[in-house]
């Protein structure tokens, strides 16, 4: 049988307990997962490529079958590179899925035939987001609630 594997890419800036819940639904379905923060030229990150991939780590220690990275590459070029077959993303309504969608088609077309699997956040975390997160940072608001503890623990060392 074919080992299943998907990347779980996001520029993860920081990373929520809402993107720590869809690694761990994604464990149930894949045997191994790339949980990769990527660089967003659209984007103007609070936290380096590094210390993203740092907090994804820390956010994972408790999980095998989960390879933590962080890459500038284009990511249909790096689940290929991987031997990834599968993309998951989180959606949290209508204007998520819409842009994921238009992202499904161009990385099926340039990833050698790469299907996305798309899974609905809970009503929990629907309205986490990392730049939700980033304004509390901002204002020193406590964020414990909405990351990882390691990954709460991280970002108040650096403040």
């Amino acid at each position: 049988m074919n080992e299943r594997v998907c990347v779980i890419a996001g520029t993860f800036d920081p990373v929520t307990v809402g993107h720590l819940d869809l690694v761990e639904r994604a464990l149930k379905l894949f045997d191994k997962i790339y949980l990769v923060a990527f660089e967003n030229s659209a984007k103007k990150n609070m936290f380096s490529l590094d210390e993203r991939r740092e907090m994804l780590r820390l956010a994972c220690l408790d999980y095998n079958k989960i390879i933590v990275d962080a890459t500038s590459e284009l990511l249909a070029d790096y689940a290929v590179s991987k031997g990834a077959g599968f993309l998951v993303k989180g959606v949290r309504g209508v204007s998520d899925y819409d842009y994921e969608h238009n992202l499904y088609l161009v990385n099926r077309e340039i990833g050698a035939g790469l299907e996305t699997v798309l899974l609905p956040a809970k009503s929990e975390h629907l309205y986490i987001s990392s730049a939700f997160v980033r304004e509390l940072i901002k204002y020193k608001k406590d964020i414990g609630k909405y990351v990882p503890n390691k990954v709460a623990d991280f970002i108040q060392s650096m403040l």
